[in-house]
């Protein structure tokens, strides 16, 4: 009778109480695990968006479309007279 009451008082009392406190470890846990995660790939965005002063970059470069400048032997001389 002693180890049914016992048992009893195991289910109903403690292990409702070790339950909460380990699910809230490990609800706590995951939140700083994701959340360390957001931070890191803000991080990432911030540091491959940020541009350093002096550098270019090419994000489109439209297709070529008319005459082809690999023959391109010059243009047409126009003399020109200079006004003042």
């Amino acid at each position: 009778m002693l180890k049914i009451l016992l048992i009893i008082f195991l289910i109903l009392f403690i292990f409702p109480r070790l339950l909460k406190w380990a699910l809230r470890g490990f609800v706590v846990s995951q939140f700083n695990k994701a959340q360390q995660d957001f931070q890191q790939q803000q991080q990432a965005n911030y540091q491959s968006t940020r541009k350093r002063e002096g550098q270019i970059d090419v994000d489109f470069i439209p297709p070529k479309k008319g005459k082809s400048t690999e023959n391109f032997d010059g243009g047409e001389y126009i003399d020109y007279e200079e006004v003042k």
